[in-house]
């Protein structure tokens, strides 16, 4: 309350007047300021308490991120609930090529052919004897052919033991296969070869004919047949080793683990099951996406 002295008409004493303010209004004022949010009347009251500092700054910080935290969670939130966009599914072109095959067989799988980790000095003992009887025999039988389709280069001892198994013979051409090679465009009137023993020579239109080229085209075409018939030969040598394992076997085993097994020997054997063949003649396609 305070008093106000004013002067009283006719007297020189002052007399009190008491006027009531609301100082109480005016020390509530900050509460009922027309900007009183919730943050702001916070932040004035943090200010205005001394021993509410701690509590004030707590829980505006507390609220923050709380908030900012309630935000996130509704954005994950509605991210994961955006509709996936339509994506075209990825163009692929297979290609045939040749593959490391890893596989992991049991050894209760395996069976007899555990005896793949035998040592190379006992295979090689028995190849350079020419003896392939028994599972060693096998083992030793499977990594020759296999070494010889792959056209890998063979010692003497594995050769003759290759040829041992296939048989000298095998690769052959015969002297008509040669005289078809040479008679083979001919018209009415062109020259005539014959092959006796691989030696060409000319049996009718002969006149002012060498047959010095149709020698050398003779040789080229045997030794092409030749090495075409000799991997036809290697081939076929393999693809029985093979069979013979799965024949031999102690343990009956699916398709696919039977090519699991021949994959696995193979690789502890140090060979490839794939043949190279090269053929000059023949173009592979383009391969288009």
């Amino acid at each position: 309350m305070i008093q106000i002295f004013t002067a009283r008409r006719g007297t020189k004493k002052p007399a009190p007047l008491t006027v009531l303010l609301l100082a109480t209004a005016l020390i509530a004022a900050p509460g009922l300021a027309p900007f009183s949010f919730d943050a702001h009347d916070g932040a004035a009251f943090a200010k205005a308490g001394g021993s509410d500092k701690g509590g004030g700054k707590g829980g505006g910080k507390g609220g923050s991120k709380g908030n900012d935290k309630s935000k996130q969670g509704s954005s994950k939130n509605s991210a994961s609930k955006k509709p996936a966009k339509n994506i075209a599914p990825a163009v692929t072109t297979t290609v045939a090529v040749e593959t490391e095959v890893e596989t992991n067989l049991h050894p209760s799988q395996k069976g007899k052919w555990n005896a793949a980790n035998a040592n190379q000095k006992a295979l090689d003992a028995h190849i350079k004897n020419q003896n392939f009887n028994g599972t060693i025999g096998a083992l030793s039988q499977f990594q020759l052919a296999a070494k010889a389709a792959a056209g890998e280069e063979l010692s003497e001892a594995e050769q003759a033991a290759l040829d041992h198994l296939i048989g000298g013979d095998a690769a052959t051409v015969s002297d008509a296969d040669l005289a078809d090679y040479l008679n083979a465009d001919a018209i009415e009137g062109d020259p005539v070869f014959s092959v006796d023993d691989g030696v060409v020579s000319c049996s009718a239109n002969c006149d002012g004919v060498d047959t010095t080229q149709a020698q050398l085209d003779a040789d080229a075409e045997a030794a092409r047949l030749q090495d075409e018939i000799q991997q036809a030969a290697y081939d076929d040598l393999l693809t029985d080793s093979e069979q013979r394992i799965v024949d031999e076997s102690n343990r009956t085993l699916s398709p696919d683990l039977t090519e699991d097994l021949l994959d696995e020997l193979a690789g502890q054997l140090g060979v490839t099951r794939t043949a190279v063949v090269t053929d000059p003649e023949v173009v592979p396609d383009e391969v288009t996406e």
